[in-house]
C-alpha cells in the first residue's frame, strides 16, 4: 500500500513531449523550492496566476511551496489537488512497470465506518493472506481502524511504513464468515495487473458481451494488456461491451488513446478522416506542452455503436478523457456515479530525488468538450456494491453496477431500481492522480 491516493509514475519531462530545466543544481530545500516555483512560472498552465516576489526560502518543501500558490482551479472537488511532488524512484516504478511497495489491496470505508478490501491485487501479501472484495479489516494491530486523520488510530498509520518486510497484524472477517479471524501480512514489491478481468458470455438474446476490468493507465505493459484482451473480445466476435474503471485514476494519455482506440477505432480509421482524440492546450508562452492525439490503427479494434462504462467518484483523469474522447463517436452510457472531474494533465518534471507533477495543459474531445471539473455525471445511477465480485455472470445476480450495465445493453434503458450495497466514504490504494503527457 502507497500512501499517495492516486499515486503515478512516468519518466521525464522531455520523454513525454514536454520542455524545461533539467533541475536545480543544489538539492538543498532552497534549491528545490526555486526550481518549483520558477516552473511555476513558467510552464503551470496557470503560471500567469503566480504571486510574483515569493520567497522559496519561505517554504518547508517543495510541496508546502506548491500547495500555497497553486491556482484556485488546481483543487479537485474533494479538497486535494492535481498537482503534486512525488518520489521519483516510486513515480517511475509505478508507471512504467506497474510496481509499488505495500500490501497490495484497495481499501475503502463503508457507511458505517468498516474498512473493507474493494480491490485484492493477485499475487500479492493481501492475496496471499486470503483477503478479497469484501473482506472486513476490524483491526490493525489490535486497534479499530479509524478513517479520521486526526485520530491516533488512523488507518494509515496504523499500516506502518511502506517498505518491504514490515509486517502488520489484521484481524479480518471474510464475506459471508460468522468468526473473524487472524492473519500476519508483510509488504513486498507488488506488481499491478492493470487488465484485472476480460470475459465474454452470451446473453440469452443472442449478444456477445465484453467485460473490461481495467485499473491503471501504466504505459507499455497496460498497452500490451489491453491488446491482449481485445484481441480475445475481436475474435469472440464482441458486439457489446462494459469498460470498468471504477477505480481507475488515470495515467498516460497515450494508454488512453489505446483504448478508445480499440473500443472504437474500427470505425473511426475507416471514416478517413484522421480524427482527434483528444485536443490538449498548454499556456501561451508554451505552446509546445500541447499536443493532438488522433485515434491508433489498432488491428483488434471493435466496430461498436455503443460502450457502457462503469464510473464512481474513484474515476479520473485518463478514465474520463476515454469517456471524453469517445463521445463524439459513439454511444457512451456511464453507469455508477459522479467522476472525480480532472480534465487536466501533467508533464512530469524530475528534480533531485523528486518528480514535480504539476498541471500544464487541459483537454479538450474532438467537440471542443472537456470542462468537467466537477465530473461527468452518470447516464444510470448504480452503487458500488462492496458484498460482490467485480466479474460478470449471465446466469446469477451481479453486482450492481454490472447488473445494471447488462439491463442497458439488453433493455436499452436504466433499469427502475439498483441494488442497495455498501459505499464508500473515503478510499485508500496505490492508485493514479495523473493524467501524463502524450507518450
Amino acid at each position: 500500500m502507497n500512501r499517495f491516493l492516486y499515486l503515478l509514475a512516468v519518466a521525464t519531462l522531455a520523454a513525454c513531449g514536454g520542455g524545461g530545466s533539467s533541475g536545480p543544481s543544489d538539492c538543498g530545500v532552497v534549491g528545490q523550492n526555486s526550481y518549483v516555483y520558477d516552473e511555476l512560472r513558467d510552464s503551470y498552465l496557470w503560471a500567469d496566476f503566480v504571486a510574483d516576489g515569493a520567497d522559496p526560502a519561505d517554504y518547508a518543501s517543495p510541496s508546502a511551496l506548491l500547495q500555497d500558490l497553486k491556482h484556485s482551479l488546481d483543487q479537485t472537488r474533494f479538497g486535494g489537488s492535481y498537482s503534486y511532488v512525488a518520489d521519483q524512484a516510486e513515480f517511475t516504478s509505478l508507471l512504467n512497470e506497474g510496481e509499488f511497495t505495500g500490501l497490495g489491496v484497495r481499501l475503502g470505508f463503508t457507511d458505517a465506518d468498516e474498512l473493507t478490501a474493494l480491490l485484492v491485487f493477485s499475487g500479492s501479501p493481501a492475496a496471499n493472506a486470503g483477503l478479497e472484495r469484501g473482506t472486513r479489516i476490524l483491526r490493525i494491530d489490535g486497534q479499530v481502524p479509524s478513517s479520521d486523520p486526526g485520530q491516533p488510530n488512523y488507518f494509515d498509520s496504523l499500516l506502518g511504513a511502506d517498505e518491504a518486510g514490515v509486517t502488520v497484524e489484521l484481524e479480518i472477517q471474510d464475506p459471508d464468515a460468522a468468526q473473524s479471524r487472524v492473519v500476519s501480512v508483510t509488504k513486498a514489491v507488488v506488481t499491478i495487473d492493470s487488465v484485472q478481468n476480460a470475459q465474454v458470455f452470451e446473453t440469452p438474446g443472442g449478444m456477445t458481451v465484453g467485460y473490461l476490468l481495467f485499473t491503471n493507465f501504466f504505459t507499455e505493459i497496460s498497452r500490451d494488456a489491453l491488446r491482449d484482451a481485445f484481441s480475445d473480445f475481436s475474435a469472440a466476435g464482441v458486439d457489446e461491451l462494459i469498460v470498468d474503471l471504477r477505480y481507475n485514476g488515470g495515467g498516460s494519455v497515450r494508454t488512453s488513446t489505446v483504448l478508445g482506440s480499440l473500443i472504437a477505432g474500427g470505425p473511426v480509421i475507416n471514416s478517413g478522416n484522421n480524427e482527434i482524440f483528444t485536443d490538449a492546450t498548454a499556456n501561451d508562452d508554451h505552446p509546445e506542452l500541447g499536443f493532438i492525439e488522433r485515434f491508433f490503427d489498432e488491428t483488434q479494434a471493435l466496430d461498436l455503436g455503443r460502450v457502457v462504462v462503469i464510473g464512481t467518484q474513484s474515476t479520473a483523469s485518463a478514465s474520463e478523457l476515454v469517456i471524453n474522447g469517445l463521445e463524439p463517436f459513439l454511444d457512451v452510457v456511464l453507469v455508477g456515479s459522479t467522476t472525480f472531474g480532472k480534465p487536466v494533465g501533467q508533464h512530469p518534471m524530475d528534480f533531485c530525488d523528486k518528480t514535480l507533477v504539476a498541471v500544464t495543459f487541459q483537454t479538450l474531445n474532438a467537440d471542443g468538450q472537456g470542462d468537467y471539473f466537477d465530473g461527468i455525471a452518470p447516464d444510470c445511477v448504480a452503487d458500488d456494491d462492496w458484498s460482490e465480485p467485480l466479474t460478470l455472470d449471465a446466469n446469477a445476480g451481479n453486482e450492481a453496477s454490472i447488473q445494471t450495465a447488462l439491463d442497458v445493453i439488453t433493455t436499452g434503458q436504466c433499469p427502475a431500481v439498483t441494488k442497495r450495497g455498501s459505499s464508500s466514504r473515503s478510499e485508500y490504494l496505490s492508485g493514479m492522480r495523473g493524467l501524463i503527457g502524450a507518450h
